[in-house]
């Protein structure tokens, strides 16, 4: 197992791909940030600088919610890198159980997910830096939490993409629904459940939202205590149901 994880986290520092949309993320979100910070100064010039909360940049790695469009479909890229050449037959054929092979794959995920995140903290910290200020206040380590609960919830919604990439090795499909995922193109969806919800059992109070991973990425808060319990049990279901059912479909199949 640990010889999986190995040759997978090789590919992912040798995928010259990953390293340029790392770097695209980078560049994006800096800009972004610099952008925040003097857009306001050049329409109100005598406007006074408030520091910006160090937890609030820690929590908010990506300024801009669709640059999670990089980080999925980076990810979609890295999980269907074997079916090209014959490669994952190879590797198949040398695995007692080769469902390994999805958990190590996810695994590597995660920690192509955690490089994007700390990549986006620094870009956000380095524009922030550039043309404002920055204070560190007390609730620094609950922005810390926020951002390893939005990567665990980005790792939900990698599960479902895996599903699609390797269970059933659909790379454009995969590829779409990231895409769909990172615009919160679903949330008229969730308005249109709350609405039923509200109109036929009548709880007015109802956020479908509240249970899925899209929506959590961009509501929970350790800092504002929002929807903490939430993003980790609905994390935690999405990421066992899906990883459970990309073994099992992944086992079943012919590996080409």
């Amino acid at each position: 197992m640990m010889n999986l994880i190995k040759m997978e986290c090789y590919k992912l520092r040798t995928s010259k791909l990953f390293m340029i949309l790392l770097a695209v993320a980078f560049a994006a979100n800096l800009l972004f940030s610099l952008g925040a910070q003097m857009l306001p100064k050049l329409f109100v010039p005598n406007m006074p600088v408030e520091a910006t909360p160090l937890s609030s940049v820690l929590a908010q790695p990506f300024g801009l919610s669709l640059l999670m469009i990089i980080v999925f479909v980076s990810a979609v890229s890295f999980m269907s890198l074997d079916y090209s050449g014959g490669f994952i037959k190879n590797i198949a054929g040398q695995v007692g159980d080769r469902g390994k092979i999805v958990i190590a794959k996810f695994i590597a995920v995660g920690i192509h997910n955690l490089i994007f995140f700390i990549v986006g903290v620094i870009s956000s910290l380095l524009g922030t830096l550039i043309a404002g200020q920055i204070t560190a206040d007390a609730a620094v380590m609950s922005g810390i939490l926020t951002l390893l609960l939005k990567w665990f919830l980005s790792m939900a919604l990698c599960s479902i993409l895996l599903f699609f990439a390797v269970g059933i090795r659909n790379k454009t499909l995969a590829t779409i629904i990231g895409v769909v995922l990172s615009l919160n193109a679903l949330s008229l969806a969730y308005l249109g459940v709350n609405t039923l919800v509200a109109n036929v059992f009548k709880i007015n109070d109802f956020d479908f939202g509240s249970f899925m991973p899209d929506a959590l990425m961009n509501s929970v808060s350790v800092v504002n205590n929002e929807l903490v319990v939430n993003a980790i049990v609905v994390g935690a279901a999405f990421i066992a149901v899906f990883v459970i059912l990309t073994y099992i479909t992944f086992k079943k199949r012919d590996v080409k």
